[in-house]
């Protein structure tokens, strides 16, 4: 999942990059993808969040609203350029069988489901929008080019999905 609508910078008190905040509709949208997620049933064992705030706050709601703050943890390798091989090396690290929901940004995000899926980097084959969620399965284990993509919701979708 990418971050949902992030403040520009400054306009949140931010001083810098990492400190960007979500907005009211950032917000409003990341609760409506966690209905969503809870009415897809969507088995999840693990959160893991960029350290970013934007990340972080928008891991946090999710995990509010499936109840599963417990197994949230900031995940440095999906800060920005954290690299998708380090990113891949954490995950290989999950039991087998495990499912997990990665908070992160673009275009790291995009560049780690190209690399999982189709074996290479170009991140323009995936498009994430600020709060888009994203399914791959590695029945084959985590590596490049074994993934399968299941679908790719955008922010909207999510929304129409949620009860209401």
């Amino acid at each position: 999942m990418r971050h949902a609508i992030a403040h520009d910078l400054g306009a949140d008190g931010s001083r810098s990059d990492a400190e960007r905040t979500l907005t009211d509709e950032g917000r409003a949208n990341t609760r409506a993808a966690a209905r969503a997620m809870a009415w897809l049933e969507l088995d999840i064992d693990a959160i893991w969040t960029s350290p970013l705030a934007r990340a972080r706050q928008t891991a946090e709601i999710v995990a509010e609203g499936l109840k599963k703050t417990s197994v949230m943890r900031e995940a440095p390798e999906l800060a920005p350029s954290g690299g998708t091989e380090q990113a891949v090396s954490a995950l290989t690290r999950l039991g087998r069988g495990t499912s997990a929901l990665l908070v992160g940004h673009e275009p790291d995000l995009s560049r780690l489901v190209a690399y999982l899926v189709w074996g290479g980097l170009d991140a323009e084959r995936v498009a994430f929008k600020k709060g888009a969620l994203c399914r791959i399965d590695c029945l084959a284990g985590v590596r490049p080019g074994k993934a399968i993509l299941r679908w790719l919701l955008t922010p909207k979708q999510l929304r129409l999905l949620a009860p209401r």
